[in-house]
């Protein structure tokens, strides 16, 4: 079935403008006329000055795709006018907010006058979206600063709507209720908590700032460390005192983070690693997204020992690995590593309230029968050992290779059957990848993490073509063979330089995949993509 159409505009200026509250205010409001929006946000890594803008997109159905190609610009200055102009389709729109004369009580306000001129060019009604600047601005006198503003920037506008709107489908829906508009990081947060996490060790960093931020206000016990390798080894000894513990961080942080990374594996201890993902390597473009650290997480820390990777892809992935990374941690006594993106972090979309469902949070039973005779690394055919917690019983835990009793060992026979121990942990796992759309006539398109809403979009329009999403990368999940090897082409599309995810698939199924890579910062836009595939012998 084809996709409804949808309509694209982008505000620019410079940092401090209040531009991306602007695009949170603007999405809500359309969401109250019953549209699904997306919101997608670049930036500098600057505090002042520069280019930041966001495209906004809507439809009347869900939309997960930024586009390529936008209908309305708005640029604060003559300098993100040019930045964008380009973008701008042949029959679109573009206004420079110095030139039409909106008057505001503070330069604090601007953004609120854009949105209500852009309110009134798309020819909707003021009250909706007063209404969601007061539920955005809980303090009277500065809720009244932005109405006023909003206001002052309705007036100067000039209803066109009927004319801009070609494809999109019933221009004003009217009330719907039940669309909630949330980031990836707050959708991940949601999660975090359902998950029962009680420790979190967060040290600053782009694209999970707001992981710390939103946690902050929680009940979570958050610690904000020096540095990375404070923050992991934190996490590690609340875990092991009981908590479910989490870090967060991005690819410079996790880099300092694999020596613990590595004690976690050894030591057996439950641990859960958030890596928001962005474009290296070393501080590269500390702003932008990528995809490319998936080697990293599969393979960091020095030897060998078992880890889980998931790569939610949408808010309802966030929202359920969000709480379902710790049930696995605990389960497996593993590091969990869960894969973001700047692009799926920081990005706002929108989705049914009901379908972020309630997770149900493992109970793993914990303490002993006999505590004078605990071993607290025991050979079990599961791999899992007992798990018991400081003041339950007396046991050794260190970062060297250990016997049963966590006694330090360095005798082979030990070594190996430690090793085999904490190998075969992670041998029941099932699932990991899910199939959407019939059978693809033309290929089968593979994503993992942030590629699967834009994949999605595509498969809409182009039903010749169905997808295979990964969520677990690692491990492998092997039974997705037998399904990949009866498809006509394999066409992976990754966020990253080299194709990771296909070489993965290729060494794991010995199949050939054909590859659709990007990795400028920037996500796969919606017409972009469609030539990329299209183009292809398939």
């Amino acid at each position: 079935m084809k996709m409804k159409g949808n309509f694209s505009l982008k505000i620019s200026g410079p940092a401090g403008t209040g531009i991306m509250r602007a695009g949170e205010t603007f999405s809500k409001a359309l969401n109250r006329l019953g549209f699904y929006t997306l919101v997608y946000p670049e930036y500098p890594s600057q505090i002042r000055g520069g280019d930041n803008n966001l495209q906004i997109v809507f439809s009347s159905e869900p939309v997960n795709s930024p586009n390529e190609k936008i209908d309305l610009l708005l640029a604060f200055n003559s300098e993100c006018l040019k930045n964008h102009r380009g973008e701008v389709k042949k029959a679109g729109r573009t206004y420079e907010l110095g030139e039409l004369g909106i008057k505001v009580e503070t330069e604090l306000v601007k953004n609120s006058a854009t949105l209500g001129f852009l309110w009134k060019i798309l020819g909707f009604d003021l009250k909706v979206l007063e209404e969601q600047l007061r539920e955005d601005f809980k303090e009277e006198k500065i809720f009244k600063l932005n109405l006023s503003a909003a206001r002052s920037g309705f007036s100067k506008g000039k209803d066109v709507g009927l004319r801009i709107w070609k494809g999109v489908e019933n221009r004003e829906l009217g009330r719907r209720k039940g669309i909630i508009n949330l980031t990836g990081n707050e959708a991940l947060v949601r999660g975090i908590l359902v998950g029962q996490c009680g420790f979190a060790a967060i040290y600053p960093m782009t694209p999970i700032n707001a992981v710390l931020t939103e946690l902050s206000k929680s009940i979570v016990t958050v610690f904000r460390p020096e540095d990375e390798v404070a923050g992991i080894l934190a996490a590690i000894g609340a875990s092991y005192a009981g908590k479910r513990a989490m870090v967060a961080t991005s690819g410079g942080g996790f880099s300092l983070m694999t020596e613990g990374l590595g004690m976690a594996g050894i030591a057996e201890i439950p641990l859960v690693i958030v890596l928001g993902q962005r474009a290296g390597p070393s501080t590269g473009m500390a702003t932008y997204s990528s995809q490319a650290d998936l080697n990293f997480a599969i393979y960091a820390g020095q030897g060998e020992f078992p880890r889980i990777i998931l790569a939610p892809g949408d808010l309802q992935e966030l929202y359920r690995f969000g709480a379902e990374a710790f049930n696995l941690a605990e389960e497996y006594q593993v590091p969990v590593i869960l894969m973001t993106d700047k692009y799926l972090a920081e990005s706002r979309f929108s989705a049914n309230e009901g379908e972020l469902k309630e997770i149900k949070v493992l109970k793993v039973s914990s303490g002993v029968k006999n505590p004078e005779d605990y071993k607290r690394y025991q050979l079990t055919k599961s791999g899992i050992s007992p798990r018991a917690f400081p003041g339950q019983t007396a046991f050794l835990t260190n970062s060297y290779e250990h016997d049963e009793k966590g006694f330090s060992t360095d005798e082979a026979e030990m070594r190996n059957e430690m090793m085999e121990k904490r190998r075969g942990k992670l041998s029941g796992l099932k699932g990991g990848f899910e199939k959407y759309g019939e059978e693809g006539k033309r290929g089968t398109l593979v994503s993992w993490g942030s590629t699967k809403g834009i994949l999605l979009d595509f498969i809409k329009e182009n039903p010749d073509y169905n997808l295979i999403h990964f969520w677990r990368p690692w491990p492998f999940p092997q039974e997705v063979t037998s399904i990949l090897k009866k498809v006509k082409k394999i066409i992976a599309v990754e966020g990253n330089y080299s194709g990771q995810m296909a070489d993965l698939i290729e060494l794991k199924t010995g199949l050939k995949v054909q590859k659709i890579l990007k990795d400028d910062g920037r996500p796969f836009f919606k017409e972009e993509l469609e030539q990329k595939i299209l183009k292809l012998k398939c």
